[in-house]
């Protein structure tokens, strides 16, 4: 199921893009919204590209929807997150005071030997 989700998603996606980019432009860009002219008058909501964005819009946020939810399935049967597994473990230094845990091997710091001072 979610392969063909995944797939519907791309072509949709594709589509979206295509009906997009076939669209004229207006021209006004955002000028045209302030100076009192309707965006929703004349031909501009009538069109079948207008239309066909509006409903790929749709069918791509549904699509979107539909893939969360068939994910968060799937994760809440399986195994804990790389983080739900990750946050038990600590690490100790000698900062935090914990004591090492006995599976653990935590390697020291080498100390370099002091060397005396020349005078």
């Amino acid at each position: 199921m979610y392969t063909f989700f995944v797939i519907l998603l791309i072509i949709t996606s594709i589509l979206l893009v295509i009906s997009v980019l076939m669209q004229s432009s207006k021209g006004d860009g955002m000028a045209a919204m302030t100076a009192g002219s309707s965006v929703l008058g004349g031909r501009g909501a009538a069109t079948f590209l207008s239309k066909f964005t509006q409903w790929a819009g749709i069918l791509f946020f549904i699509l979107i929807l539909a893939i969360n939810i068939t994910v968060a399935r799937r994760s809440t049967t399986g195994a804990e997150s790389v983080v739900q597994q990750q946050s038990g473990k600590q690490i100790p230094t000698q900062a935090s005071g914990l004591s090492a845990p006995a599976n653990v091997e935590i390697e020291q710091p080498i100390q370099q030997p002091q060397t005396e001072e020349r005078k």
